[in-house]
């Protein structure tokens, strides 16, 4: 009898058990179909094979054509008999068909099946891969074998004109599960062999099946049964489940193509539903009798369809839906997030044309069609229970797609090109690479649902997951923004900035809004600059109102604007430029070997030149403004010497020498900092190893050095006290810091991390009189005093543990007098923390979508506080920060576009008078668990600390003893590792230089 279930399709197994996962040629452009002016044509060549005759319960039919069904059920099902090169004609007919239409005429398809039946030498079990098994050898060896039958049957026949190759074979696919399985069936998975998996599976040198007198090799083959139709035999008897092969044959031709599948390729489970042809629920849509169109992001990459992208400023959008869509119509519309996601925006309608789902079918060569208005009982989704023969045509494809209305799809390039190669886009389904975003708010794609009767079905997707004003879904808002369900966040969970409102009712032209921004925080431009080498430094200028960047890749100065390159210059600069305004005009040094370099410009005239110093620089150069507010190259060489030179000038005049300084010729100066008339500088030894015996590798200008043993320089920032003395901050790499000011070592403290840190900044951050120093240290961003205690509501932690690199930067761009600090994490997430409370900033985290090798970059423009970001894709990202000019601490690398790694004394505003404020008085970690606990307190004067320590009996524990710095918090660490598990008093006990005496007790849990 011929009944059907509607919840007979519970699971499609392509995922499991498919070479689907085995994408071919993925990155070769010879498997790609691009948009030209002439339609790209596959030619494909398919031949008939069947199998030793078996009685295997475990597979459908005993091994021929046409014994899958124990009776004749004639032509009023789907795939009716005979199953001969007439039917494989007319499947082959409906993939020819589906991709002219899809492709818009682009694509052609031309195929021959070869009449004979081919019979293999084995049962079908024995080419069938084991159950849960990715070993495709057994489907390498059959297609071999079919294959090198083929070619002795064809003796003569040309196989070279054809570059797409299938086996039609008899039985079923093992493709469906269906009720009652325990999943032991071994018919053959239909899959798509390519190239790659031929190679993985017989080794590189396998250079095809041989064929034609070995004159050409076949290199890949589609595997496809003769239908997926099956009798299921229960208690009530039997019965035929009908499903088609249409879909599957689509998939694996656009495998073939180089689409990787979307749905989940580790599961099997659904990840698109019915909204595009890779996904299973999109390939059995109809019980496979045909998909709907391919998803938008499948059309660009095979050059189908070219998407607007939407410009950075609110607007109102619309999109067209594509068989009603006329000249300058929109399609697909494109928003991006950041340089890798963005939304693909299509208006989907099931009956565009309004004539209902014109159905064409084949039965034994003659041709019908059936025209059906609506959704009914035998034209469903899950029920075809009204079609009968091949179908070989739709009018309208999309009529497969759960309903009409606005469809986003989120695209992550970054997870497409990790995963693509191992076909596995979708296996995330938290962090998917082409993703529905459901309007519905309830993710449930590809989830697994139980029925009432116990059975299983797969979430596809229903017409709430489309944007449309009526939609009545409980989590709708007709608005799509950071705080709805779905959301706007980028997939690291960054805010896109992004929000779409207002859309419309569903029509075959639909509208919608598009606002940017959130709060003050303002997306400006991101553009792919094109850049060829590796990233070394980012830095940015302003001359005449005109914002430049420069940016050194190798050693070539590239600067551009907010659009494009406007200049390049050939081997310029080994270290980050050094630029500024000098007498109303712009100025470009930078060091290569024995010259430097310079680029003065006035927007009306450049003078460019070189000049030799007979010297090799080895330090970025530092544009310098002394006492008299004269101007100053300072450079550094491998000679152990510092360079002063005059800049040069309009129209021709070239940097002379002004002063030369030898320091100690067997060394190499690194990196030097500079204010005023003071500057210090930090150096290797040259052709030395590093020993006990101490080198000179610290210098400042008033002649004082500093010997380290057993530790490197790494990094140098310069600041001043509230006594206006300077004071130099030297990061090595032990992760030390040592604080040196008045001639003097004043402090050292080191940072716990596993790692190296390669670079510190500083920022007033506080108010408080001092400046902190800034680091990335893993997934922490944190900020010390100078007496290495760390700052009030720091760390700040990566909430995804991912981790920050390169240097923070720092300015007051909320406009509260305190620094924000900006950091980036190792995947281009964007946190600004307000360096009074330690919390992300509102609108932040913000994403630039890669990772980012150079330093960010902040400048005030246009009354704005603006971040710019240059990420290690080429793409050069802004936003403006604020609502007003903020004061920037610490813009770029090395501080500034001049390079002087100078902050200036921080602000007493928020400065602490009282002497001993209890309330500042804490231990850090409480409990303390194991190894140290910090005591931290705070004098407004030095001071002399005495902490006595007691347990709750009384008795005396411990003491300890340290010096305090006045108007800064300190701290003394306390070893617990030999104290036992309680609660102890701290009594914490300060004797200023006045004289001034004041305690406080505190309470410190141990607990081992």
């Amino acid at each position: 009898m011929k009944i059907f279930f509607s919840v007979f399709f519970l699971f499609v197994s392509l995922g499991s058990l498919s070479a689907q996962t085995f994408i071919p040629n993925l990155f070769s452009k010879s498997n790609f179909v691009n948009a030209t002016e002439s339609p790209d044509t596959i030619k494909i060549l398919a031949i008939l094979v069947d199998f030793q005759e078996d009685m295997d319960g475990a597979t459908f039919g005993n091994g021929k054509f046409g014994s899958i069904y124990s009776r004749n059920y004639g032509t009023d099902i789907i795939d009716p008999l005979p199953h001969d090169q007439q039917y494989f004609n007319d499947h082959l007919l409906f993939a020819k068909n589906y991709f002219k239409k899809v492709s818009n005429e682009k694509l052609v398809i031309e195929f021959t099946v070869l009449p004979d039946i081919i019979s293999v030498s084995k049962t079908i079990r024995n080419y069938s891969p084991s159950p849960g098994s990715d070993d495709f050898t057994s489907l390498a060896d059959f297609c071999t074998e079919a294959w090198t039958l083929a070619n002795q049957i064809n003796p003569g026949f040309d196989f070279s004109a054809y570059n797409l190759f299938a086996i039609l074979h008899a039985g079923v696919g093992r493709d469906i599960k269906l009720p009652g399985s325990i999943g032991n069936e071994r018919d053959l998975p239909s899959v798509y062999l390519s190239n790659k998996l031929f190679k993985d599976i017989y080794g590189e040198s396998f250079n095809g099946i041989p064929v034609s007198n070995g004159n050409f090799f076949i290199t890949n083959t589609m595997i496809l049964p003769e239908t997926e139709s099956r009798e299921l035999n229960d208690i009530s008897g039997t019965t035929l489940i009908e499903a088609t092969i249409n879909g599957l044959l689509a998939a694996s031709i656009g495998n073939y193509l180089g689409l990787p599948d979307l749905f989940d390729t580790e599961t099997g489970l659904s990840a698109i539903g019915r909204f595009g042809l890779m996904d299973g629920q999109g390939i059995f849509a109809y019980l496979g009798a045909f998909p709907p169109e391919p998803s938008p992001w499948s059309k660009i990459r095979l050059g189908w369809a070219d998407p607007v992208t939407v410009g950075l400023s609110n607007s109102d959008l619309s999109v067209v839906t594509k068989l009603a869509a006329q000249v300058g119509d929109t399609v697909i519309l494109k928003v991006l997030l950041n340089s890798s996601e963005y939304y693909l925006i299509e208006n989907r309608s099931r009956d565009a044309n309004n004539d209902g789902s014109i159905v064409t079918y084949s039965i034994n060569g003659t041709t019908y069609t059936k025209t059906f208005t609506e959704d009914t009982a035998g034209y469903q989704s899950f029920d075809i229970e009204s079609l009968s023969g091949v179908i070989t045509d739709v009018d309208e494809f999309d009529w497969a797609v759960p309903g009409n209305g606005i469809v986003i799809w989120h695209v992550d390039d970054n997870v497409i090109n990790d995963k693509i190669e191992d076909n596995k886009v979708n296996t995330d389904k938290l962090h998917r690479g082409v993703d529905v975003e459901e309007a519905d708010g309830i993710q449930d794609i590809g989830e697994t649902f139980t029925t009432v009767l116990g059975d299983e079905i797969i979430g596809e997707g229903t017409e709430e997951d489309f944007w449309f004003a009526a939609n009545p879904s409980l989590f709708y808002e007709n608005r799509f923004a950071k705080d709805t369900r779905p959301n706007t966040l980028t997939n690291s969970w960054a805010n896109s900035l992004i929000t779409l409102i207002d859309f419309s009712g569903i029509n075959k032209r639909m509208t919608f809004k598009i606002e940017f921004g959130d709060s003050v925080v303002r997306p400006l431009y991101t553009n792919e600059l094109g850049l060829v080498g590796e990233l070394n430094s980012f830095s940015t200028s302003q001359y005449q109102g005109v914002n430049t960047y420069q940016i050194i890749v190798d050693s070539n100065l590239i600067v551009t604007d907010d659009q494009s390159i406007i200049d390049s210059f050939e081997e310029f600069s080994e270290y980050k430029t050094a630029s500024g305004i000098i007498n109303d005009v712009q100025h470009y040094y930078g060091g290569l070997n024995n010259n430097l370099n310079f680029i003065i410009s006035d927007g009306n005239q450049n003078f460019a030149g070189s000049v030799n110093l007979a010297e090799t620089i080895s330090s970025p150069l530092v544009i310098n403004q002394d006492e008299n507010s004269e101007y100053e190259i300072i450079i550094g060489t491998k000679s152990g010497k510092i360079l002063f030179y005059n800049p040069g000038s309009l129209p021709s005049t070239s940097p002379t020498l002004k002063e030369s300084i030898t320091v100690d010729t067997t060394l190499i100066v690194k990196k030097i900092a500079s204010s005023g008339n003071y500057y210090s500088f930090i150096v290797d030894p040259k052709n030395t190893t590093l020993s006990s015996t101490p080198v000179d590798l610290f210098f400042d200008s008033n002649g004082f050095s500093y010997p380290f043993i057993s530790e490197i320089p790494v990094d140098l920032c310069l600041t001043k006290d509230q006594n206006s003395n300077y004071m130099s901050i030297v990061l090595t790499s032990t992760n030390k810091i040592h604080i040196f000011s008045n001639g003097e070592l004043s402090s050292s403290f080191t940072i716990d991390a596993l790692n190296q840190i390669s670079s510190i900044s500083i920022s007033d951050i506080k108010q408080d009189g001092i400046n902190y120093i800034l680091v990335n240290n893993g997934n922490n961003v944190e900020a010390y005093n100078l007496r290495g205690a760390i700052a009030d509501n720091f760390p700040f932690t990566d909430p995804e543990e991912i981790g920050f690199v390169g240097t923070p930067i720092a300015a007051d761009f909320e406009g509260d007098s305190k620094s924000e600090v900006i950091s980036v994490t190792i995947d281009g997430r964007i946190f600004a923390i307000d360096g009074g409370t330690g919390k992300v900033v509102s609108g932040f985290p913000i994403s630039c979508g890669a990772k980012v090798d150079v330093v960010p970059v902040l400048f005030n423009a246009d009354g704005k506080t603006n971040l710019a970001v240059l990420n290690a894709d080429n793409n050069l990202s802004a936003w403006s920060i604020s609502s007003v000019e903020g004061i920037i601490f610490w813009a770029e690398e090395n501080g500034n576009a001049q390079n002087t790694s100078f902050v200036d004394a921080a602000e007493n505003t928020n400065r602490i008078n009282e002497f001993f404020p209890t309330s500042r008085a804490y231990n850090y970690p409480n409990p303390v668990y194991e190894g140290t606990t910090n005591i931290r307190y705070y004098v407004s004067e030095d001071s002399k600390i005495n902490i006595k320590i007691f347990d709750l009996a009384g008795d005396f524990v411990a003491e300890l003893n340290d010096n305090a710095e006045g108007g800064i918090d300190n701290e003394t660490i306390w070893n617990v590792s030999d104290i036992q598990s309680g609660v102890y008093l701290a009594r914490i006990e300060a004797t200023g230089n006045s004289g001034k005496t004041e305690h406080a007790i505190i309470k410190i849990a141990i607990v081992k």
